[in-house]
């Protein structure tokens, strides 16, 4: 088996950092610009939970035959 000449080594060994630098430095910059400052998030209402929680309560309770 032939051994690879050292400066071609060193050559792709260089090629492949630069490359990977390159990705992360992309990926670092893309995901600064994707991520909001301030994420929404849906309010939740406490009435309509609990109007929900007892009508599966009632629901339940006709299907055990209890109430």
């Amino acid at each position: 088996m032939e051994s690879i000449n050292p400066k071609v080594m060193a050559a792709i060994s260089a090629a492949i950092d630069a490359y990977l630098e390159e990705e992360a430095a992309a990926l670092t910059v893309s995901a600064a610009e994707v991520a909001p400052s301030a994420a929404p998030y849906a309010s939740i209402n406490l009435w309509a939970l609990a109007g929900r929680q007892d009508v599966m309560f009632t629901r339940r309770m006709w299907q055990m035959r209890t109430y």
